[in-house]
């Protein structure tokens, strides 16, 4: 499971990394908001993730999250690695008889990895949405999702 994660998370760096200064500004629309900030979202949700499976409680909070340098590529990179150590940190010392609260029911974390999983991808829908509006060609990785 956490190699897909890695796969999964992996098409979004790519993304990221491919990504300029001018990309990062680009709006779809202003309900959809500049492309750095789908970055930012996906970042703090895996946090939210990451909290949640250390106190054993699902608690969705759009304020939460400690990103805050705004638009910045290099700051959305380092982001995303210190979540990437976190994740591999507590990933490691779970058991699989611990289980994370979600709001009704109760799940194992390999459940909770794969809603991760989930929602990283759906954002890969939207990030598509972006890059094809930007008119770039993809990483040679998201020949995985037929784009090339």
């Amino acid at each position: 499971m956490q190699a897909e994660w890695t796969f999964v998370r992996g098409l979004t760096m790519d993304l990221l990394n491919a990504c300029t200064t001018d990309d990062l500004t680009f709006e779809l629309s202003p309900q959809c908001g500049p492309l750095w900030k789908q970055f930012r979202h996906m970042g703090r949700v895996h946090e939210e993730y990451l909290t949640a499976l250390r106190t054993g409680q699902v608690k969705f909070d759009p304020s939460s999250g400690s990103y805050n340098q705004g638009k910045s590529k290099p700051g959305l990179v380092n982001y995303f690695a210190k979540l990437h150590d976190l994740h591999a940190e507590l990933f490691r010392g779970v058991g699989s008889e611990a289980r994370i609260s979600w709001f009704v029911q109760t799940i194992s974390p390999e459940i909770h990895l794969v809603r991760l999983i989930s929602h990283e991808t759906l954002h890969h829908g939207q990030l598509i949405l972006y890059w094809r509006a930007l008119g770039k060609p993809f990483p040679k990785s998201w020949e995985s999702w037929g784009e090339s």
